[in-house]
Protein backbone atom coordinates (compact mmCIF):
# COMPACT_ATOMS: atom_id res chain seq x y z
CA UNK A 1 0.00 0.00 0.00
CA UNK A 2 1.27 3.47 -0.90
CA UNK A 3 0.78 6.30 1.59
CA UNK A 4 -1.12 9.33 0.29
CA UNK A 5 0.67 11.81 2.59
CA UNK A 6 4.45 12.03 2.56
CA UNK A 7 6.61 12.05 5.68
CA UNK A 8 7.71 15.59 4.79
CA UNK A 9 4.10 16.74 4.76
CA UNK A 10 3.56 15.09 8.16
CA UNK A 11 6.65 16.86 9.45
CA UNK A 12 5.50 20.24 8.14
CA UNK A 13 1.71 19.96 7.71
CA UNK A 14 0.92 23.66 7.40
CA UNK A 15 2.63 26.98 6.98
CA UNK A 16 3.64 27.05 10.68
CA UNK A 17 7.05 26.25 12.08
CA UNK A 18 7.39 22.73 13.51
CA UNK A 19 10.21 21.27 15.58
CA UNK A 20 12.49 18.28 15.73
CA UNK A 21 15.60 17.12 17.56
CA UNK A 22 19.07 16.43 16.25
CA UNK A 23 20.90 13.40 17.58
CA UNK A 24 22.94 12.61 19.58
CA UNK A 25 20.78 13.64 22.53
CA UNK A 26 23.75 14.29 24.77
CA UNK A 27 25.32 17.31 26.48
CA UNK A 28 28.93 16.40 25.76
CA UNK A 29 29.91 19.93 24.61
CA UNK A 30 28.77 21.57 27.85
CA UNK A 31 31.33 22.24 30.63
CA UNK A 32 30.00 19.34 32.69
CA UNK A 33 29.80 17.13 29.60
CA UNK A 34 33.41 17.86 28.69
CA UNK A 35 34.46 17.02 32.24
CA UNK A 36 32.55 13.73 32.15
CA UNK A 37 34.02 12.81 28.76
CA UNK A 38 37.53 13.38 30.08
CA UNK A 39 36.83 11.18 33.11
CA UNK A 40 35.51 8.42 30.83
CA UNK A 41 38.36 8.74 28.36
CA UNK A 42 36.14 9.84 25.48
CA UNK A 43 37.74 12.20 22.93
CA UNK A 44 36.03 15.51 22.19
CA UNK A 45 33.15 14.94 19.81
CA UNK A 46 32.35 11.40 20.97
CA UNK A 47 29.01 11.49 22.82
CA UNK A 48 27.71 9.34 25.64
CA UNK A 49 25.01 7.16 24.07
CA UNK A 50 23.98 5.19 27.18
CA UNK A 51 20.48 6.71 27.35
CA UNK A 52 19.93 7.25 23.62
CA UNK A 53 16.90 4.95 23.37
CA UNK A 54 15.22 6.49 26.43
CA UNK A 55 15.66 10.01 25.06
CA UNK A 56 14.51 9.05 21.55
CA UNK A 57 11.30 7.59 22.98
CA UNK A 58 10.78 10.70 25.08
CA UNK A 59 11.12 13.05 22.09
CA UNK A 60 8.56 10.92 20.24
CA UNK A 61 6.13 10.88 23.17
CA UNK A 62 6.40 14.65 23.76
CA UNK A 63 5.32 15.45 20.21
CA UNK A 64 8.50 16.54 18.46
CA UNK A 65 7.95 16.14 14.73
CA UNK A 66 11.33 14.83 13.62
CA UNK A 67 14.55 13.17 14.70
CA UNK A 68 17.67 13.90 12.63
CA UNK A 69 20.87 11.85 12.45
CA UNK A 70 24.08 12.38 10.53
CA UNK A 71 26.39 10.37 8.31
CA UNK A 72 29.98 10.39 9.62
CA UNK A 73 31.72 7.28 8.24
CA UNK A 74 35.11 8.00 9.85
CA UNK A 75 35.90 9.91 13.03
CA UNK A 76 38.54 12.57 12.38
CA UNK A 77 39.56 13.79 15.86
CA UNK A 78 42.17 16.22 14.55
CA UNK A 79 40.50 17.75 11.50
CA UNK A 80 36.76 17.57 12.28
CA UNK A 81 36.31 16.44 15.87
CA UNK A 82 32.71 15.27 15.74
CA UNK A 83 31.59 11.63 15.68
CA UNK A 84 27.89 12.60 15.46
CA UNK A 85 25.69 9.82 16.93
CA UNK A 86 28.41 7.13 16.49
CA UNK A 87 26.10 4.55 14.92
CA UNK A 88 25.78 3.93 11.19
CA UNK A 89 22.79 6.01 10.07
CA UNK A 90 20.80 3.31 8.30
CA UNK A 91 21.37 0.62 10.93
CA UNK A 92 20.46 3.10 13.64
CA UNK A 93 17.35 4.27 11.79
CA UNK A 94 16.13 0.68 11.72
CA UNK A 95 16.47 0.55 15.50
CA UNK A 96 14.78 3.93 15.95
CA UNK A 97 11.93 2.84 13.69
CA UNK A 98 11.26 -0.05 16.08
CA UNK A 99 11.24 1.99 19.30
CA UNK A 100 9.27 5.06 18.13
CA UNK A 101 5.74 5.45 16.81
CA UNK A 102 5.02 8.87 15.36
CA UNK A 103 8.18 10.95 15.01
CA UNK A 104 9.57 11.38 11.48
CA UNK A 105 13.03 9.84 11.06
CA UNK A 106 15.40 11.95 9.00
CA UNK A 107 19.03 12.16 7.95
CA UNK A 108 21.01 15.34 7.90
CA UNK A 109 22.60 14.09 5.74
CA UNK A 110 23.65 10.95 3.85
CA UNK A 111 26.87 11.65 1.94
CA UNK A 112 25.88 10.33 -1.48
CA UNK A 113 29.30 10.42 -3.23
CA UNK A 114 30.70 7.99 -0.62
CA UNK A 115 27.96 5.38 -1.09
CA UNK A 116 26.67 3.41 -4.08
CA UNK A 117 23.26 4.82 -5.03
CA UNK A 118 21.59 1.41 -5.17
CA UNK A 119 22.81 0.58 -1.65
CA UNK A 120 21.37 3.92 -0.50
CA UNK A 121 18.10 3.34 -2.35
CA UNK A 122 17.62 -0.13 -0.82
CA UNK A 123 18.57 0.97 2.71
CA UNK A 124 16.30 4.01 2.54
CA UNK A 125 13.34 2.03 1.21
CA UNK A 126 13.90 -0.54 3.97
CA UNK A 127 13.76 2.20 6.62
CA UNK A 128 10.61 3.59 5.03
CA UNK A 129 8.99 0.15 5.20
CA UNK A 130 10.10 -0.55 8.78
CA UNK A 131 8.92 2.86 9.99
CA UNK A 132 5.58 2.80 8.18
CA UNK A 133 6.46 5.65 5.85
CA UNK A 134 8.14 7.92 8.41
CA UNK A 135 11.41 8.55 6.57
CA UNK A 136 12.80 11.76 5.08
CA UNK A 137 16.27 11.49 3.56
CA UNK A 138 18.54 14.48 3.78
CA UNK A 139 21.43 14.20 1.36
CA UNK A 140 24.74 16.00 0.83
CA UNK A 141 28.00 15.89 -1.09
CA UNK A 142 30.22 15.77 2.00
CA UNK A 143 32.43 18.36 3.67
CA UNK A 144 35.33 16.31 5.06
CA UNK A 145 38.11 16.22 2.42
CA UNK A 146 40.01 13.40 4.15
CA UNK A 147 37.23 10.91 3.37
CA UNK A 148 37.12 11.14 -0.43
CA UNK A 149 40.49 9.50 -1.27
CA UNK A 150 39.88 6.82 1.37
CA UNK A 151 36.63 5.86 -0.38
CA UNK A 152 38.18 6.14 -3.84
CA UNK A 153 36.19 9.22 -4.83
CA UNK A 154 37.60 12.23 -6.69
CA UNK A 155 36.50 15.16 -4.54
CA UNK A 156 36.31 17.53 -7.50
CA UNK A 157 33.66 15.28 -9.08
CA UNK A 158 31.45 15.01 -5.99
CA UNK A 159 28.83 17.41 -7.36
CA UNK A 160 28.43 15.41 -10.56
CA UNK A 161 28.36 12.11 -8.64
CA UNK A 162 25.71 13.56 -6.35
CA UNK A 163 23.40 14.47 -9.25
CA UNK A 164 23.84 11.06 -10.86
CA UNK A 165 23.08 9.35 -7.55
CA UNK A 166 19.86 11.33 -7.06
CA UNK A 167 18.69 10.24 -10.52
CA UNK A 168 19.51 6.56 -9.95
CA UNK A 169 17.92 6.48 -6.48
CA UNK A 170 14.68 7.98 -7.76
CA UNK A 171 14.60 5.49 -10.63
CA UNK A 172 15.15 2.58 -8.24
CA UNK A 173 12.19 3.65 -6.10
CA UNK A 174 9.70 3.66 -8.96
CA UNK A 175 6.99 1.09 -8.32
CA UNK A 176 5.94 0.45 -11.91
CA UNK A 177 9.39 0.12 -13.52
CA UNK A 178 12.32 -2.25 -13.24
CA UNK A 179 16.02 -1.53 -13.70
CA UNK A 180 18.51 -2.62 -16.35
CA UNK A 181 16.05 -2.78 -19.27
CA UNK A 182 13.40 -4.43 -17.08
CA UNK A 183 15.72 -7.31 -16.14
CA UNK A 184 16.32 -6.46 -12.48
CA UNK A 185 14.48 -4.71 -9.70
CA UNK A 186 15.41 -3.15 -6.39
CA UNK A 187 13.26 -4.22 -3.44
CA UNK A 188 11.62 -3.25 -1.21
CA UNK A 189 9.92 -0.19 -2.62
CA UNK A 190 9.16 2.70 -0.27
CA UNK A 191 5.82 2.90 1.50
CA UNK A 192 5.59 6.50 0.37
CA UNK A 193 5.14 7.32 -3.30
CA UNK A 194 8.77 8.42 -3.15
CA UNK A 195 10.90 9.20 -0.11
CA UNK A 196 11.28 12.99 0.25
CA UNK A 197 14.79 14.19 -0.51
CA UNK A 198 16.18 17.20 1.37
CA UNK A 199 19.32 19.06 0.30
CA UNK A 200 21.67 19.75 3.22
CA UNK A 201 23.68 22.86 2.44
CA UNK A 202 24.33 23.64 -1.21
CA UNK A 203 26.41 20.61 -2.15
CA UNK A 204 28.02 22.50 -5.08
CA UNK A 205 24.55 22.62 -6.71
CA UNK A 206 22.61 25.65 -7.88
CA UNK A 207 19.43 26.53 -6.03
CA UNK A 208 17.57 26.13 -9.32
CA UNK A 209 18.69 22.50 -9.55
CA UNK A 210 17.74 21.88 -5.91
CA UNK A 211 14.27 23.36 -6.47
CA UNK A 212 13.81 21.28 -9.64
CA UNK A 213 14.93 17.90 -8.29
CA UNK A 214 14.58 17.86 -4.49
CA UNK A 215 11.81 18.47 -1.97
CA UNK A 216 13.27 20.83 0.64
CA UNK A 217 16.41 22.69 1.70
CA UNK A 218 18.15 22.18 5.08
CA UNK A 219 20.35 25.19 5.65
CA UNK A 220 22.95 25.71 8.33
CA UNK A 221 22.01 27.71 11.45
CA UNK A 222 22.16 31.42 10.72
CA UNK A 223 21.20 34.73 12.25
CA UNK A 224 18.08 36.66 11.26
CA UNK A 225 19.65 38.83 8.53
CA UNK A 226 21.58 35.96 6.96
CA UNK A 227 18.47 33.77 6.98
CA UNK A 228 16.51 36.56 5.29
CA UNK A 229 19.09 36.64 2.48
CA UNK A 230 19.02 32.87 2.08
CA UNK A 231 15.23 32.82 2.00
CA UNK A 232 15.17 35.56 -0.63
CA UNK A 233 17.46 33.46 -2.83
CA UNK A 234 15.32 30.38 -2.20
CA UNK A 235 12.15 32.21 -3.25
CA UNK A 236 13.79 33.65 -6.37
CA UNK A 237 14.86 30.15 -7.44
CA UNK A 238 11.20 29.06 -7.23
CA UNK A 239 10.13 32.09 -9.26
CA UNK A 240 12.65 31.21 -11.98
CA UNK A 241 11.14 27.72 -12.14
CA UNK A 242 7.61 29.11 -12.33
CA UNK A 243 6.64 27.67 -8.95
CA UNK A 244 4.26 29.58 -6.68
CA UNK A 245 4.43 27.18 -3.71
CA UNK A 246 7.73 27.51 -1.85
CA UNK A 247 9.27 24.21 -0.80
CA UNK A 248 10.19 23.85 2.90
CA UNK A 249 13.20 25.68 4.30
CA UNK A 250 14.60 23.77 7.29
CA UNK A 251 17.31 24.79 9.74
CA UNK A 252 18.78 23.93 13.14
CA UNK A 253 19.53 25.72 16.41
CA UNK A 254 22.21 24.76 18.93
CA UNK A 255 20.28 25.27 22.14
CA UNK A 256 21.48 25.83 25.69
CA UNK A 257 18.09 26.51 27.29
CA UNK A 258 18.59 28.68 30.35
CA UNK A 259 16.51 27.84 33.42
CA UNK A 260 15.27 31.44 33.71
CA UNK A 261 12.46 31.91 31.12
CA UNK A 262 13.39 35.55 30.39
CA UNK A 263 17.15 35.10 30.12
CA UNK A 264 18.38 37.13 27.10
CA UNK A 265 20.23 35.41 24.30
CA UNK A 266 23.96 34.94 24.71
CA UNK A 267 24.99 33.84 21.21
CA UNK A 268 27.60 31.25 20.36
CA UNK A 269 28.35 29.57 17.02
CA UNK A 270 25.12 28.14 15.53
CA UNK A 271 23.03 28.93 18.61
CA UNK A 272 22.74 30.55 22.00
CA UNK A 273 22.23 30.25 25.72
CA UNK A 274 18.69 31.59 25.93
CA UNK A 275 15.53 31.54 28.03
CA UNK A 276 12.37 30.04 26.59
CA UNK A 277 10.53 33.34 26.17
CA UNK A 278 13.30 34.92 24.14
CA UNK A 279 13.65 31.64 22.22
CA UNK A 280 9.98 31.82 21.23
CA UNK A 281 10.43 35.43 20.05
CA UNK A 282 13.49 34.43 18.01
CA UNK A 283 11.75 31.43 16.44
CA UNK A 284 8.72 33.53 15.52
CA UNK A 285 10.98 35.98 13.70
CA UNK A 286 12.45 33.07 11.74
CA UNK A 287 8.96 31.76 11.04
CA UNK A 288 7.95 35.15 9.62
CA UNK A 289 10.94 34.99 7.29
CA UNK A 290 9.80 31.59 6.03
CA UNK A 291 11.64 28.92 8.06
CA UNK A 292 9.20 26.03 8.32
CA UNK A 293 11.03 23.49 10.49
CA UNK A 294 13.69 23.76 13.18
CA UNK A 295 15.83 20.94 14.60
CA UNK A 296 17.15 21.53 18.11
CA UNK A 297 20.72 20.47 18.87
CA UNK A 298 21.47 19.99 22.58
CA UNK A 299 25.16 19.16 22.89
CA UNK A 300 25.91 22.58 24.44
CA UNK A 301 23.07 22.21 26.95
CA UNK A 302 24.00 22.76 30.60
CA UNK A 303 20.73 21.18 31.73
CA UNK A 304 19.72 17.50 31.50
CA UNK A 305 18.18 16.43 28.20
CA UNK A 306 14.82 15.23 29.65
CA UNK A 307 14.36 18.51 31.54
CA UNK A 308 14.92 20.57 28.40
CA UNK A 309 12.71 18.36 26.23
CA UNK A 310 9.86 18.64 28.72
CA UNK A 311 10.18 22.44 28.95
CA UNK A 312 10.19 22.84 25.18
CA UNK A 313 7.17 20.56 24.84
CA UNK A 314 5.23 22.41 27.54
CA UNK A 315 6.04 26.02 26.70
CA UNK A 316 7.57 26.37 23.21
CA UNK A 317 5.87 23.85 20.92
CA UNK A 318 2.33 25.04 21.86
CA UNK A 319 3.20 28.55 20.62
CA UNK A 320 3.36 27.13 17.10
CA UNK A 321 0.48 24.66 17.12
CA UNK A 322 -1.00 23.65 13.78
CA UNK A 323 -4.50 22.35 13.12
CA UNK A 324 -3.50 19.13 11.33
Amino acid sequence: MTLSISALKKMIPQNRMTFGVELPLDTDWSPEGLKQAKQEGRPFGVPNMERHAEYARLADQLGFRSMWIRDVPLFDPYGFGDAAQLFDPFAYLGYLAAITQDIILATGAIVLPLRHPYHVAKAAATIDQLSGGRFVMGIATGDRPVEFPIFGVEAEKKGEIFRQSVHLIKEAWKKDEMLMDNRLDLLPKPVQESIPLVMAGRGTQTLDWIVQHLDAWFNYPRGIESTERQMAEWKKAHERQGLTEIKPYISAFHLDLHEHPDHPATPFKFGATIGRNELVRHLKRLEQIGVTHMAFHFRHSQRPIPEVLHELAEYVLPEFRTCD
